[in-house]
């Protein structure tokens, strides 16, 4: 994958992708909508709130661990028709979240988190998937980072315009809210152009079962033989360990590891949100001038520095720069693996590939979630900070040298 400084005006030209994004876009406003109403209705249903923020967690992490499998019906089917569907059953799955009224039916919220996050597990892999078919591999990198944008910048407006809303009505309308942007984000990919999958292998007459196995055990071989894409998924986990941690730790131990009203916390989140809307912004200036291993390392390096200072940090306003740099680097991080695994992989291939890349975002913040309710009560969470900062630095240094194949395999344009 050649570097090139492509604006995102001119990926934003391409219509097929723009409704992609705007579908994004709306869809994870409603998104966060849902996430503060759930953290309202945990704070005012159940009785240890901590545990609960904990459940609630495990709930939308644990399908994206078993997200591997469906790769293959992302790329058996249309990429399209997946995706649409998904948003039609997230509409309706998220209403669930209506039935819960008092503490005893707080199960409710997690099995409905669970659904949600399952559908999610077909949903992204199908538009990451779907990508690399829509725009040229000159734009891919931009391309990647008006998905990532529009996550980050989602959570700002989502949260704000949330927080509104269920302050002016209930907690429940916010639920109602997500359901109609999933709706809505359905009704705009029926005017994307969206190419189905190359398959590579031939339709035989065979049982459903058979050859759904015979098609997943294929995708892991593939997986499993290519050193490249297996370094990506490793440095992608701890990029998700170093951001997870950061967030879960801040909402289970603000006020004892700050010393301050939890109130802030809106502050640090939203510094940190603007510090991913930046990275996003900023990534095409990096690929101008800079190599997608250069880029991965830096950011990787000075994201494990963010993490220390955030821990280390006397002062509230160290840890809200500390914040920034986490948002900033993660995401420029993040968006260069994304770009570097697409362009790796052949179309065939690749809905599979990209399952496993939500699976391994899901081990790294299932990664976080241990941290935050084992390891944070019996070390601290300072410490458990500190020693997420030193994996991250000794995984951007790793990367300068781990990522020299796969660099130079996208450099030559070969097929891995």
């Amino acid at each position: 994958m050649n570097n090139h400084k492509t604006g995102m005006l001119t990926v934003l030209q391409n219509r097929d992708f723009l409704a992609l994004w705007l579908s994004q876009l709306v869809s994870k406003v409603g998104d966060n909508f849902a996430v503060i109403a759930a953290l309202v209705l945990i704070n005012q249903l159940a009785e240890r709130a901590g545990i609960a923020v904990v459940i609630i967690a495990a709930a939308m992490t644990i399908p994206q661990l078993f997200a591997l499998a469906s790769g293959v019906i992302v790329d058996r089917f249309s990429r399209k028709t997946v995706m649409i569907l998904t948003d039609v059953l997230r509409a309706g799955v998220i209403l669930l979240a209506l039935l819960v009224q008092k503490p005893g039916h707080l199960y409710i919220l997690y099995i409905t988190a669970f659904g949600v996050m399952a559908l999610g597990a077909l949903y992204i892999p199908a538009r990451n998937a779907s990508i690399p078919n829509m725009v040229p591999e000159e734009h891919l990198l931009t391309a990647n980072a008006l998905v990532q944008a529009t996550e980050l910048a989602s959570l700002i407006v989502g949260a704000f315009l949330a927080s509104l809303i269920i302050s002016l009505t209930s907690v429940y309308t916010a639920f109602i809210v997500d359901s109609v942007t999933f709706f809505i984000s359905g009704v705009l990919l029926i005017w994307a152009r969206i190419p189905n999958a190359k398959r590579t292998t031939p339709t035989a007459p065979r049982g459903e079962f058979h050859q759904f196995w015979e098609e997943f055990t294929e995708g892991l071989r593939y997986i499993g033989s290519n050193k490249h894409l297996l370094q990506l998924m490793a440095i992608t986990t701890v990029a998700t360990l170093g951001l997870s941690a950061t967030t879960l730790l801040a909402a289970a131990y603000f006020e004892q590891l700050l010393g301050i009203s939890a109130q802030y916390q809106g502050f640090l989140l939203g510094t940190e949100g603007i510090g991913m809307a930046l990275g996003a912004l900023l990534i095409s200036i990096y690929a101008s001038w800079a190599r997608s291993r250069q880029i991965v390392s830096v950011t990787m390096i000075v994201l494990g520095g963010g993490i220390l200072v955030f821990a280390m940090a006397p002062v509230y306003w160290l840890v809200l720069i500390g914040a920034l740099l986490v948002g900033l680097c993660v995401v420029s991080a993040r968006t260069t693996l994304a770009a570097m695994t697409q362009a790796l992989v052949s179309d065939a291939q690749r809905g599979r590939v990209e399952s496993a890349m939500v699976t391994v975002i899901g081990i790294g913040t299932m990664g976080a979630l241990i941290m935050a309710g084992v390891l944070g009560d019996i070390v601290g969470p300072k410490s458990v900070f500190m020693l997420t900062g030193v994996v991250v630095l000794l995984a951007g240094i790793a990367s300068i040298f781990t990522l020299r194949g796969a660099e130079e395999r996208l450099l030559n344009n070969l097929e891995p």
